[in-house]
């Protein structure tokens, strides 16, 4: 199992790895800019510890020039970037951690093809589901996980709306997050910055805010993918 340094270090390398960011020249109070082309992409950013880094296409490198003064001035860059552009800038929370506490209910580990998945997993991951069932064996919530690369898997979670406010996402997002790092890998959570249900879930079982990602998108939403 990996721990907290060096967890931390392959979230931030593989979050730098997909979005081509600089992550080595993160620093608090400073903004880094590197231009790399990204299909559909025309900037990324990851927001810690009061610095930034920022990734931007070659064509748009000036007009994100023209906005970018400083951290706080990151947010209307990328807007003025995704005007530009006709893209959409979105922005989210990413979370991990190492010290997950045991499930407090009953979670039972399926195959995700498993047909009693809800239509949201069935079809867009492989793998493990982590799962609390209902007497009758029907599925109230579901954690399932991205695989970006060997070295890091994200947790995507969902509770029947019946079955919601009795823990069981918190749960099901406990016992795929202990698997992960008991395989030497480490966790990522993402969430939409307003989404409070998914960020107390994520609080509860020890996952903390990261940083901050941001990405001017052309084509989908980069946390669909």
């Amino acid at each position: 199992m990996l721990d907290l340094v060096d967890n931390e270090a392959v979230v931030l390398a593989v979050l730098g790895d997909r979005y081509r960011l600089p992550v080595g020249r993160l620093a608090p109070g400073r903004v880094a800019v590197d231009e790399a082309a990204q299909a559909g992409m025309p900037a990324r950013a990851l927001v810690r510890g009061g610095g930034a880094v920022v990734a931007v296409d070659p064509a748009w490198s000036r007009r994100l020039g023209q906005h970018l003064d400083g951290p706080a001035s990151l947010d209307a860059a990328l807007d003025a970037v995704a005007a530009a552009s006709g893209g959409q800038h979105f922005s989210w929370v990413a979370r991990t951690g190492v010290a997950i506490p045991a499930p407090a209910v009953e979670v039972t580990v399926l195959e995700a093809t498993d047909p009693r998945l809800p239509e949201w997993v069935l079809g867009h991951f492989s793998g493990e589901a982590w799962v609390v069932l209902d007497g009758d064996g029907r599925v109230l919530s579901t954690a399932v996980l991205k695989r970006y690369d060997d070295r890091l898997r994200e947790i995507s979670v969902g509770t029947a709306e019946a079955a919601r406010g009795r823990g069981l996402a918190k749960a099901v997002t406990a016992a795929a997050a202990r698997a992960v790092l008991s395989e030497g890998r480490a966790v990522l959570y993402n969430h939409d910055a307003e989404n409070d249900t998914s960020a107390r879930v994520a609080e509860s079982v020890g996952l903390y805010e990261f940083g901050r990602c941001h990405a001017v998108v052309t084509d989908r939403d980069p946390g669909s993918s």
